[in-house]
């Protein structure tokens, strides 16, 4: 263009592409198009679809279909701004199936968008989304959609990973364990499965070895399309509730481990590396949960588990790790000894306390008041001053800290209701209110509050 003596007014064109999308704002507006909880997704014509090409492919050239932004069909993308890229062909995977999307970048003449994120919508559209790095995108451009090899790579042996953990589960805990959901991505994968008890430490190691065994056996992961009727008697295990077409695709891992699957998939167990389990835990009733890493995501798990046994041993002055189980363990003994002298010394010094209450108890209607703040005091102790005061046998009332304990009176409990009213908390017989100025309770109680502290 410069050879002719053409210049681009890219600035002009940016402010009639606003005036442009402010014109379509305000006719969707007009005739509500798209309904009060639509997303611009369902504005996008039902004829455009993607073709999923990801599987033979990690990079490849499309064409762009359709631009949005994230409430609108536009023509165009700015450096800087949001939004989601529909082409004819990617090689990018779409969040399904317990697989996370693929990240990387699409690339045209004119400018570069990075994806996070891929989702998968009805009609078989694939939308990237993401933002522009650089430069302009425009409908109909030609675009080279690069997947990040390595985020790809990764995903691919934590799903592996799950197939061979399912199977190891079912080894191990038995044919009812049912995949309940899962996750997998770049950084680990999470398992759930049904399952009625918490596993123990015995059965978590013997599934951890026998994925691990079979990552060492070198099994070689192979790929089939075919007919689900055909994919049954393979003995292929399907998702409990999910919906199949006629034509499934089946992942068959060495023989050990055959299922219907659209994600992922390594080519041969030996590329996952190492398999670690880092938690189990409950979800739900009947429902476990096991979270892992793979391959390179085992050695950091290691190494932050040894810079935490290291910070841990250098807190305790520990110069071999090796001595820390030991070391928490003669602290452990250490507390619980120190929590004994503890409570023998408060119940000499409750009952000291307790002797020197009685004998300046102030007497109010009759009837004996002991009060005191057993500040520190923990709530066992309390309950024991408690019983001692109760085996007393004349009527009393006493308080202690925001625990009051009524002898013969069986009163356990009072707060405030009004200015006029007591709601008074009978042991074993309920409670009831009290007016201050017309019951006797009401006296006693206002006295107590009045001379107790």
């Amino acid at each position: 263009l410069e050879e002719e003596g053409i210049d681009i007014d890219e600035e002009g064109f940016k402010a009639a592409m606003e005036v442009q999308r402010q014109t379509a704002r305000k006719a969707r507006k007009a005739t509500n198009y798209m309904g009060a909880d639509a997303t611009v997704y369902e504005s996008i014509d039902p004829s455009v679809t993607s073709k999923f090409v990801g599987y033979e492919h990690l990079e490849y050239d499309s064409k762009i279909t359709v631009l949005t932004t994230e409430d609108e069909i536009v023509d165009a993308l700015s450096d800087g701004e949001r939004g989601t890229i529909f082409v004819d062909e990617t090689p990018f995977y779409a969040t399904s199936g317990g697989q996370e999307a693929d990240k990387g970048v699409i690339r045209s003449a004119d400018g570069e968008f990075v994806v996070e994120d891929v989702v998968k919508l009805l009609g078989g559209k694939f939308g990237h989304v993401g933002h522009v790095t650089k430069g302009m995108i425009k409908i109909g451009d030609k675009v080279t959609l690069e997947v990040d090899r390595e985020n790809r790579a990764l995903a691919a042996n934590n799903h592996s990973a799950t197939h061979l953990l399912q199977k190891a589960l079912r080894m191990v805990l038995g044919t009812h364990v049912e995949q309940a959901g899962s996750l997998n991505n770049a950084n680990r994968l999470r398992f759930d499965f049904t399952h009625f008890s918490a596993m123990t430490e015995e059965q978590l190691k013997e599934v951890e070895a026998i994925v691990n065994r079979e990552i060492r056996n070198h099994l070689p992961v192979v790929v089939r399309n075919m007919p689900i009727e055909e994919a049954k008697k393979t003995g292929a295990a399907a998702l409990f509730g999910e919906k199949y077409g006629d034509i499934v695709r089946v992942v068959d891992i060495g023989g050990k481990s055959i299922e219907f699957c659209g994600g992922t998939h390594v080519k041969n167990t030996s590329n996952i590396g190492l398999f670690k389990i880092v938690s189990e835990n409950s979800v739900a009733s009947g429902v476990r949960r096991i979270e892992a890493v793979t391959g390179n995501g085992v050695l950091l798990f290691m190494n932050e588990l040894r810079n935490s046994i290291n910070a841990a041993s250098a807190v305790l002055k520990i110069a071999n790790p090796a001595k820390l189980a030991e070391r928490c363990q003669a602290l452990t003994e250490e507390l619980k000894e120190k929590d004994k002298q503890i409570q023998k010394l408060s119940q000499q010094l409750a009952g000291s306390q307790l002797a020197n209450m009685f004998d300046n108890a102030k007497e109010i209607n009759g009837i004996k008041i002991i009060s005191a703040m057993l500040n520190g005091t923990k709530p066992d102790m309390l309950r024991q001053i408690g019983d001692k005061v109760k085996e007393q046998t004349e009527d009393f009332i006493a308080v202690f800290e925001t625990t009051l304990v009524c002898a013969n009176l069986n009163i356990i409990g009072l707060s405030l209701v009004d200015d006029n009213n007591v709601l008074i908390t009978f042991k074993g017989n309920g409670t009831r209110k009290v007016n201050i100025e017309a019951d006797s309770y009401g006296a006693i109680i206002v006295d107590v509050m009045k001379h107790a502290f």
